[in-house]
């Protein structure tokens, strides 16, 4: 019974909160737990939350600031995570370019994946992917890595901010 009653609690909190996730974006602060006691739309029911107002303290509220970034019309959450750097070069005659070639050869195999150019001082560098975990990247790691086996040693899997869509 108790295993029973946490598990629809477990469920109950996950769902609040991923379908908050989506309106952190529309509304520049709100408590979660106000984003799902507003007045209910024409054939809506009314959701009402009772708990103390230390839990609600504790889960937070959502804060429209610069881990919410909007390009071409998609909102993103910008958060810490994982990429696969497949380049990283120095020279500065040739670097920026192999930087972009290597990211058109890429986008061909990987069309659904993003392929980010950047460059940070003295050094032009291509990260693949957004991944949440170390292991999800991991896989494209081993792909890219039998994709393109004469710079096999350079692909690694690094820590940097990355983009998840929100809609």
């Amino acid at each position: 019974m108790i295993h029973r009653l946490l598990s629809i609690l477990f469920l109950t909190s996950v769902t609040m909160i991923s379908g908050s996730l989506s309106l952190c974006a529309q509304s520049p602060y709100f408590s979660i737990f106000d984003s799902f006691e507003r007045p209910p739309k024409p054939g809506e029911g009314t959701v009402i939350i009772h708990q103390s107002e230390s839990l609600k303290q504790l889960v937070g509220t959502c804060i429209d600031s610069e881990n919410i970034d909007v390009v071409n019309g998609k909102t993103y959450l910008v958060t810490r995570g994982f990429r696969v750097q497949v380049y990283s070069g120095n020279n500065q005659r040739t670097s920026k370019e192999e930087a972009l070639n290597k990211q058109v050869r890429i986008k061909e195999l990987y069309p659904d994946v993003e392929a980010y150019v950047t460059y940070k001082a003295p050094f032009w560098i291509l990260h693949v992917g957004d991944f949440r975990s170390f292991e999800e990247a991991s896989y494209l790691h081993r792909s890219l890595r039998e994709a393109f086996p004469q710079i096999k040693n350079e692909i690694k899997i690094v820590e940097d901010d990355i983009r998840l869509p929100l809609n």
